[in-house]
């Protein structure tokens, strides 16, 4: 079953998104899924079936800023690297106080750059998370970021940014936050980004002290067809395996 949800914000922004929810009663692990630079929701929703059937929570919701065609309140000139980790900070305290969830296991699960909000919330909310799912983890950020201030330029793949947003970004320390995480990563990425080059992965897989690397031959930066069904088969039986050895 999905029910859409709402949460407000301290500076009474909300936040808009979905969760999919298992039948049955009882309590289950979650997996909150952050989308990606001027993404949405619906563009990953399509995944929560199939969570929802290995008897996992799966939760998506739309940064403030996120998108222009974004749920949630707020402008992309308000969006920032901490503004989005803000918005996954609220999201997951929404969750914890969800009845059939086990807070002792949530996961955060991101794409792009919601896979490097993931990781920086997995590092500064270490002890509430269970372990990192990071589809094609944007960890190139700080040195894009800097490129673009070094140029003037102010706007991703023709979406206007702030100032804020790269000035913050150029500072993340991302070599810092994979140090900072000693529980489970699982990082998937294709061979074939040339958004977020696989290298970045390679080496965030070096920090991290327990990482799985699991690499798509001739995937870009974002998967479809067949490389979406190893993506997702390849998350839930992360999230499974680790579940059964709490039992």
């Amino acid at each position: 079953m999905k029910k859409e949800f709402a949460v407000k914000k301290k500076d009474n922004k909300n936040i808009s998104g979905i969760i999919y929810r298992p039948e049955g009663d009882g309590v289950f692990p979650a997996v909150i899924f952050s989308h990606g630079f001027g993404a949405t929701y619906r563009d990953i929703e399509h995944y929560g079936d199939d969570f929802i059937q290995a008897g996992i929570v799966c939760v998506f919701f739309d940064f403030c800023g996120g998108s222009p065609d974004s749920k949630s309140d707020g402008t992309m000139l308000e969006m920032t690297l901490d503004t989005e980790v803000d918005d996954l900070r609220c999201v997951m305290d929404a969750v914890k106080d969800l009845p059939y969830v086990d807070n002792g296991s949530l996961y955060l699960m991101g794409e792009s750059m919601g896979g490097t909000v993931s990781a920086i919330a997995g590092c500064r909310f270490y002890d509430e998370v269970k372990g990192l799912i990071l589809w094609y983890p944007a960890f190139n950020i700080p040195d894009d970021a800097e490129r673009r201030m070094k140029k003037g330029i102010r706007d991703i793949m023709g979406m206007r940014i702030s100032g804020d947003f790269d000035s913050s970004a150029a500072g993340l320390d991302v070599v810092s936050i994979q140090e900072g995480f000693d529980k489970p990563v699982l990082i998937i990425h294709g061979d074939a980004d040339d958004i977020v080059p696989i290298e970045y992965s390679k080496q965030a897989v070096d920090a991290y002290e327990y990482a799985l690397m699991h690499d798509i031959p001739g995937a870009g930066h974002g998967f479809k067809g067949d490389e979406r069904i190893i993506a997702k088969t390849a998350s839930i039986s992360f999230v499974k395996i680790f579940e059964e050895m709490k039992r």
